[in-house]
């Protein structure tokens, strides 16, 4: 079966799993410098920083595309919030070591045989992810090669929420002369985004959590091959 398309990929949660977790790993490192934390609030720092001042951090490191100048100037931030203030280069510098071990993230089961699948039925594959550089991680994982073009924050110079980078998509896509579909695991971050540059959205539901969305719904990315061979006929 043909499947003439362009099929556009979130990271976290969709292609990739963290076994580590952020709120766990600001925890950690607060407490390793004398700021006692609950869960709870490192959630809410997180929250709070990625709705209010992520695109911040994004523009102001991408002309350089240093990720670790980037996650020193966000985690740092995140971490005064919390309290930190004595020590907080050392903080800082704990959380990215916490969240960079190579055991921290890893493939979803399914991804290489969906990757290999959809290349072999002569669809086309893209990333678009809200990370400031989705690029090494997905290298050392053995799968980049599959993605051209790979759009994170640094590429499209704005955080995810933003737009700009489903519409970029959409212009590769329409240079193609190929119909597009993005598959992520958040609603708002994923499918409405994508409808708003004209995409088609498939919302990955790993735990069955949301089975009133209004748009197509996998629980397994194996599920995507027969999703998209159906809408390409």
């Amino acid at each position: 079966m043909s499947s003439r398309c362009y099929v556009f990929f979130d990271v976290d949660d969709t292609l990739i799993e963290w076994t580590v977790s952020w709120v766990d790993a600001f925890v950690q490192a607060a407490g390793e410098v004398g700021v006692e934390i609950v869960p709870g609030d490192s959630l809410q720092a997180l929250n709070t920083g990625f709705s209010t001042f992520y695109e911040e951090y994004v523009r102001e490191h991408a002309e350089t595309g240093d990720e670790m100048a980037f996650w020193r100037a966000y985690d740092g931030r995140i971490l005064e919030m919390l309290g930190v203030r004595a020590e907080l280069p050392r903080a800082a510098e704990r959380v990215i070591q916490l969240l960079r071990h190579p055991d921290s993230r890893r493939l979803y089961a399914e991804v290489p045989e969906v990757l290999r699948a959809l290349s072999d039925r002569g669809a086309r594959l893209g990333i678009v992810s809200g990370r400031p550089r989705a690029g090494p991680d997905l290298a050392a994982l053995g799968v980049l090669d599959y993605f051209t073009p790979v759009i994170d924050a640094f590429a499209a110079r704005s955080a995810k929420t933003e737009g700009r980078m489903f519409h970029m998509a959409a212009e590769v896509a329409e240079a193609a002369g190929l119909p597009a579909w993005h598959v992520g695991d958040n609603y708002e971050g994923d499918v409405v985004g994508a409808r708003g540059a004209g995409l088609r959205a498939v919302l990955v539901d790993r735990r069955d959590a949301h089975r009133e969305a209004d748009c197509h719904r996998v629980r397994d990315l194996r599920e995507v091959l027969e999703l998209v061979g159906e809408g390409t006929r």
